[in-house]
Order: C-alpha cells, then sequence, then structure tokens
C-alpha cells in the first residue's frame, strides 16, 4: 500500500501561467517568459505543464538546476481575485509528457516562500474560492472529449 507523503494538500487544475527565469544576483530577467499551466498545486509546490523549455541554448529546467543564483519566478492569474500573482520557485524535477500527437513537459516546483505566509494563504484562498466551477468545467470537458 502506498501512503500520502506530501506536506501539503495538493489542488488539481489548470491555471494558465507564465514562468520567466531570474537573476537572484540582481533581479533581472535571463530567459522567458516560457508559457504553461498548473495541472497541481500546493502551499509547498507545483507540477507544471510545460509546451516549451528550451530558447536558444537556455534550457528552464537545466539551466536554472545547474546555477544556484537562478530561480523561477511564476506568474500566476486567477480572476478575478488574483491579477499577475508572483512567486518565485525553484524546479525540483522534469519528465517529458506525451498523448498522441501533444509533446509537453511535466515540471515540479518548489516554491521559496514560506507554505504558512502571507503569500501562499492569498493564493489558496482565491484557488478555493472558484475550484468547484474550475472542477465542474474540466469534468466537462474531459467527458466531451471521452464521447
Amino acid at each position: 500500500m502506498i501512503s500520502e507523503l506530501r506536506r501539503s494538500k495538493r489542488y488539481a487544475d489548470f491555471l494558465p501561467i507564465s514562468v520567466s527565469v531570474m537573476s537572484g544576483v540582481n533581479n533581472s530577467t535571463i530567459a522567458g517568459p516560457f508559457s504553461g499551466r498548473i495541472v497541481d498545486i500546493s502551499r509547498h509546490g507545483a507540477c507544471l505543464l510545460m509546451t516549451q523549455v528550451l530558447l536558444k541554448t537556455f534550457h528552464v529546467y537545466h539551466t536554472t538546476k545547474e546555477d544556484d543564483s537562478l530561480f523561477l519566478q511564476l506568474h500566476i492569474n486567477i480572476p478575478p481575485d488574483l491579477s499577475d500573482f508572483i512567486i518565485p520557485a525553484r524546479p525540483v524535477w522534469l519528465n517529458q509528457f506525451d498523448m498522441e500527437d501533444i509533446k509537453a513537459y511535466r515540471m515540479g516546483v518548489d516554491f521559496m516562500v514560506s507554505p504558512e505566509g502571507v503569500q501562499m494563504k492569498t493564493l489558496e484562498k482565491a484557488m478555493l474560492r472558484k475550484q468547484k466551477e474550475r472542477d465542474s468545467l474540466w469534468a466537462s470537458m474531459a467527458m466531451t472529449k471521452e464521447k
């Protein structure tokens, strides 16, 4: 039997995001923005679905993982409550995602803010407000695809 070992509750979703790679030295943008989606999220981190991870010679996962001075900046919008909510993160893992003709990448990230802090509580509150509506929307879309 496999038991759940995650540190905090995960919420499945499909939120649009943009991801930029930032320098921790001077807070400048190094690469991006890359577009993606949050497929699940908790107070500690998230799983991102990215269609692009390479821009010229810069790899959003490998280059950031190899240089401790770099971090990811996630821009999340959850209408009507949050507009351009920004949260810093570090990449943890990367897997290729293939579904029929769709090629993408799933990337796990750890947030660089306190899971009990104001920023995470604000994000969680905004997500929970319309969570049931988004769950119903994605469930109905999945049912349509299966027919």
